[in-house]
């Protein structure tokens, strides 16, 4: 009857406790945490409560499919605990964690094990208390002796011996001296086996109230610990222990957490209550502290004392003003205190302060900052009397190689609006002669800024004559997607071997540079990625010290600045200098200074003039003016006064005339010293072979191939505007074919198919030529070069191709004395769907010539020579009834024209 009425008032409990009558009726989670227990407290627990230690170990080795009574169990702790109603309803505190409660969350348990901790002296035995004699000398015998339920032991030959309410000290001395005058000639040595369990209770505001079995050595904070915690109503700071029916102490446990203080953390005994009460006022504390959160107080916690329970400030926080919002009758206010003063360290606190600690201002004080091209960036300390020299003691290795010493700014602030004015100085000049004006006087938050020489040449890549395997690939599809049959194919495949020439020749581009005439080997890009607008030229990003990142930000706070009427103070410099673009407007700023910070001159500016245009302001209007200068006396010093720089003026240094040195062509295939040439102004292609040693033997100049950039360029946007012309043609036939009941072989998508395919082959920029009566002194024929044109002579080609709507493609050995309709019979004939009345002849040099207009194609007056091509093109009406792709099919023929030309 007591066992089931102290298994009742365990399940009410929650607990978990061995307080079954069998061992049947143990859980296995029960029985295992038996097992686990030393071997005396096992036995101590099996007296306790009436339990066979045998059963439970038997029990335990069993299968666990018996089935058995369910067993009450505790619910898992949620991890989101409840919040407090007072703090829940402050949304600047649903961030901030309560202090301390973590601590203590943890899953309730009947029992805390506390296994080898010393016992201390004044430890009071009682029942159920394992005691360990050993003796030692006439008798060598050990003795485990279990304090019994009257508090005695049973010591063999002895008798009984009452040893509870004793403490651990009374009870070694006096059991010592009993054993050692009844028994003569031993030794004795006493010692605590398996302490006893006690019951204690946990009350008030935690997370499993209720009775539980804890060691006899526990504390407080145990108990604490095995009852779950707290709950988030409950308060850290008002614990009370009560031991029969009196308050026998209080434990704040902020000073156990914050002092490591366990004055008050004492030891409980059987029948102790631990009570919680509800938690007191709080405040939350936040921002640049060491230990955020929301703290309980008590009455009249001060300022100070908050911010040392919080672990103290922060390095960066600003303790001059800290913010405290205080909720009072009328509503939420907001007091700011000193704590840096005694009188806002003594500021007492009430329940549902908010202290917020904000940071101090991130703004260098006293301090020059250094920025750009030079080995040590970041701030220096600043001190009166300050100079540029005093930044920079060490040229070689202050600064970095590609340092550019002539020209770097300090921006300083001058006003509480924090608006700024640049200086310009000489960087050389200041490191080098400390008494020049160029060796500044800084003043407190100034900025250095140092440039690079970071020009990027950007080597663009002339266009390639010769066609890309893959461009020819692109041809194949488009002609095999408009059923347009092998004529515009064969044309564009056909005879790849000058392409391949002059593809090779050109592996290494030689390009000189603009100004300075140095050659410079690079690798061509493809044209498919040079023209593209989607291509991005500067791969490379630029340089964080050069002109452009550095000065961007200083332009950007001028121009915010310019309000009210105010001129920005800008300028700009362009034409033949190192960085042109857009400066500051420095203190006497002066034509000289400009070209100064553009990185000086380049070679091929002309000094006898310059031009300055400048913005004249007047009421209701704006107008320009424009003045020529002598740039040469500019930079002797000898005009310097007459053209101080002003906002919006715009420099232009002038080129020299006819500064050419960067005009190349290029010369390859069948003459004597093929290569990259420079070439002048009115130079003529009968020039540039002369300079290349003429024409070998093997020659062969009326299939002579010459490519120009700028007829490319037309030619590529004539072929876009073609491309969607048809589109646009295709889908208003698809509209219209919708009501019509003619059929048709082919779709308008496979029309849009050929656009799109054509729209994607590159141009050419083929400009036919005859070059044979250039080279006989035609002027009317010969062509002045321009930038980057190129000149193919081939081989001798001793052929006839035949290519179209013929049985067989070939080619055939020439013979003069064969026509058009030989050659078209020698490859089978013309098919079915062949459009005889269009036949016509590409020319070796890529003209177009078209025979008579008889079937029989009289030749009595023109002739083939070697290397031209018949092409029989497909009849379009046979193919397909829709006109757009029949006008798609005549591109096709035509870049079939152009390429064959260039084969």
């Amino acid at each position: 009857m007591n066992n089931k009425l102290l298994q009742t008032a365990v399940f009410a409990f929650g607990l978990i406790n061995f307080t079954a009558i069998a061992a049947p009726n143990f859980s296995a989670a029960q029985i295992a945490q038996f097992q686990q227990l030393p071997r005396a407290q096992q036995q101590a627990l099996a007296r306790q409560y009436g339990v066979n230690i045998n059963d439970l170990t038997a029990a335990g080795s069993t299968s666990t499919t018996t089935s058995r009574p369910p067993v009450q169990t505790i619910s898992p702790r949620p991890q989101n605990r409840e919040t407090d109603q007072h703090l829940d309803s402050q949304a600047n505190n649903q961030q901030l964690i309560n202090f301390g409660y973590d601590l203590f969350s943890g899953q309730p348990s009947s029992y805390t094990p506390i296994d080898d901790l010393p016992v201390p002296n004044n430890y009071l035995i009682a029942p159920n208390d394992e005691i360990d004699v050993q003796l030692f000398g006439s008798q060598n015998t050990s003795y485990a002796l279990d304090v019994s339920r009257d508090g005695s032991i049973q010591f063999p030959e002895l008798g009984p011996i009452h040893v509870a309410g004793q403490t651990f000290k009374e009870l070694k001395a006096n059991l010592t001296n009993r054993i050692k005058k009844q028994i003569l000639g031993v030794d004795v040595s006493i010692s605590l086996g398996s302490l006893r369990m006690m019951q204690v209770y946990v009350t008030g505001d935690v997370y499993q109230p209720g009775a539980y079995n804890i060691p006899s050595l526990a504390t407080v904070t145990q108990a604490l610990i095995a009852a779950g915690g707290f709950r988030q109503s409950g308060s850290l700071r008002d614990i009370t222990i009560r031991r029969n029916n009196k308050v026998i102490d209080h434990l704040d446990l902020y000073e156990l957490l914050l002092k490591g203080k366990t004055d008050h953390d004492i030891r409980l005994q059987s029948g102790d209550t631990v009570f919680v009460a509800a938690k007191g006022q709080s405040v939350s504390i936040d921002g640049q502290v060491r230990r955020p959160a929301v703290y309980e107080i008590k009455s009249g916690d001060s300022l100070g004392q908050l911010l040392a329970d919080a672990g103290g400030s922060q390095a960066n926080a600003y303790l001059q003003q800290v913010q405290i919002k205080r909720y009072s009758a009328s509503g939420e206010q907001v007091l700011t205190k000193d704590l840096t003063t005694s009188e806002g360290k003594s500021f007492h606190l009430q329940d549902g302060d908010k202290v917020h600690l904000a940071p101090v201002s991130e703004q260098l004080l006293h301090s020059v900052i250094v920025r750009g091209a030079v080995t040590r960036q970041g701030a220096f300390a600043f001190r009166n009397g300050m100079k540029i020299a005093d930044l920079f003691s060490n040229k070689e290795d202050d600064l970095l190689p590609n340092t550019d010493q002539n020209y770097a700014l300090v921006v300083r602030e001058i006003d509480a609006l924090h608006h700024i004015k640049v200086l310009q100085f000489n960087l050389g000049h200041a490191i080098r002669q400390p008494e020049s004006a160029d060796n500044l006087i800084l003043k407190d938050s100034d900025q250095v800024v140092v440039f690079a020489n970071d020009l990027q040449v950007q080597s663009w890549q002339e266009p390639e004559t010769h066609l890309a395997t893959s461009t020819i690939q692109s041809t194949q599809n488009v002609v095999n997607g408009s059923s347009a049959n092998s004529a515009a194919l064969a044309a564009a495949g056909s005879e790849q071997a000058a392409n391949a020439d002059l593809q090779n020749s050109r592996s290494n581009q030689v390009q000189i540079d603009h100004d300075t005439g140095v050659q410079i080997v690079t690798t061509p890009k493809s044209r498919s990625n040079l023209f593209n607008n989607s291509d991005n030229t500067n791969q490379q990003a630029s340089s964080p010290d050069s002109r452009e990142n550095l000065l961007q930000p200083i332009l950007h706070r001028l121009r915010q600045q310019a309000v009210n009427g105010q001129a920005v103070q800008i300028y700009e410099i362009a034409g033949a200098v190192k960085y042109p673009g857009t400066y500051p407007l420095v203190e006497g700023a002066s034509i000289k200074a400009a070209i100064a910070a553009a990185g000086g001159l380049l070679e091929s500016a002309a000094k006898d003039e310059a031009e300055l245009t400048r913005a004249l302001v007047m009421p209701g209007q704006v107008s320009l003016a424009h003045q020529k200068f002598d740039l040469a006396k500019i930079l002797q010093n000898q005009q310097q006064a007459n053209f101080a720089l002003q906002s919006k003026d715009r420099i232009v240094i002038q080129r020299k005339t006819n500064w050419t040195v960067d005009n190349t062509v290029e010369i390859q295939g069948e003459v004597r010293h093929p290569g990259t040439y420079t070439i002048g102004k009115g130079e003529t292609i009968a020039d540039l072979v002369a300079r290349a040693g003429g024409l070998t033997q093997y020659a062969y100049p009326q299939a002579a191939i010459f490519s120009r950039e700028s007829l490319r360029l037309q030619e590529q946007q004539r072929k876009q505007m073609m491309a969607n012309n048809l589109r646009q043609e295709i889908a208003s036939l698809a509209l219209r074919r919708q009501t019509n009941t003619a059929t048709y072989n082919s779709t308008p998508q496979e029309a849009m198919q050929v656009a799109d395919q054509l729209a994607n082959i590159p141009a050419i920029g083929r400009l036919v030529i005859k070059l044979p009566n250039i080279l006989r002194g035609d002027e009317h024929s010969d062509v002045m070069l321009e930038n980057g044109d190129r000149l193919y002579i081939p081989p001798q080609r001793n052929t006839i191709s035949v290519i179209g709507q013929v049985q067989l493609a070939s080619n055939f050995t020439y013979d003069p004395s064969k026509s058009v309709e030989q050659y078209i019979d020698a490859a089978g004939g013309a098919k079915k769907q062949a459009d005889v009345d269009r036949i016509y002849v590409i020319q070796a040099n890529g003209a177009v010539m078209l025979p008579n207009r008889s079937f029989w194609f009289s030749r009595s007056h023109r002739k083939l020579q070697p290397g031209d091509t018949i092409i029989v093109p497909i009849d379009t009406d046979y193919l397909d009834g829709l006109s757009t792709l029949a006008t798609a099919t005549q591109i096709m023929y035509q870049i079939g024209v152009a390429w064959k030309a260039i084969n």
